[in-house]
C-alpha cells in the first residue's frame, strides 16, 4: 500500500486491503457483519486502517465508514487485522453480484487471486484457488 500523509485519502484504486497480513486458521469462524463491526471500532475512523482490511471502497466515498467499504478480507484477531480464508471466499462469490466498474471488478478479483495463492502456500493446500482459476 502506498504510504499517504496523515490528512490525506488515498484514492480508491489504493484501498486494498493489506495482502501481507498474517492468517488466522484455516477454520477460524467468520461473520460478515461482526467481522465489519470489529473493523469499524479497531479503525476508530482512520481510512488507512479501514482500507487496510477491505478490497474496495467506492470512489468519492467517505473513506472513514464503512459503508462505502466492500469485500472485507480480514478480521480483527487479537486486536490486529489478521486474513481470514472464509472471507477471502466471501468475496470471491460475492465479486460477480457487485455494484462496482468493471475495471475495480478485475482489480479486486486480481487481489482476490493473489489472496487463495497466499492461502494456498499459508495452509500447504495447493487445492485453493479462486474461482474463476479452478
Amino acid at each position: 500500500m502506498a504510504q499517504h500523509s496523515e490528512n490525506q485519502v488515498p484514492p480508491a484504486s489504493d484501498n486494498a486491503a493489506d495482502l501481507d497480513l498474517p492468517w488466522a486458521p484455516r477454520d477460524h469462524k467468520w461473520s460478515g457483519p461482526k467481522a465489519e463491526h470489529d473493523a469499524l471500532k479497531w479503525a476508530d475512523g482512520d481510512a488507512l486502517k479501514m482500507a487496510s482490511i477491505y478490497l474496495y471502497r467506492k470512489p468519492g466515498g467517505n473513506p472513514a465508514t464503512e459503508a462505502d467499504y466492500k469485500f472485507p478480507v480480514a478480521d480483527i484477531v487479537d486486536g490486529k487485522p489478521t486474513l481470514v480464508f472464509h472471507a477471502v471466499a466471501n468475496a470471491a462469490s460475492r465479486l460477480g453480484e457487485a455494484d462496482i466498474s468493471e475495471s475495480d471488478r478485475k482489480q479486486v478479483e486480481h487481489r482476490i487471486g493473489n489472496l487463495y495463492r497466499q492461502a494456498s502456500k499459508a495452509f500447504d493446500d495447493p487445492s485453493l484457488r479462486a474461482p474463476w482459476d479452478r
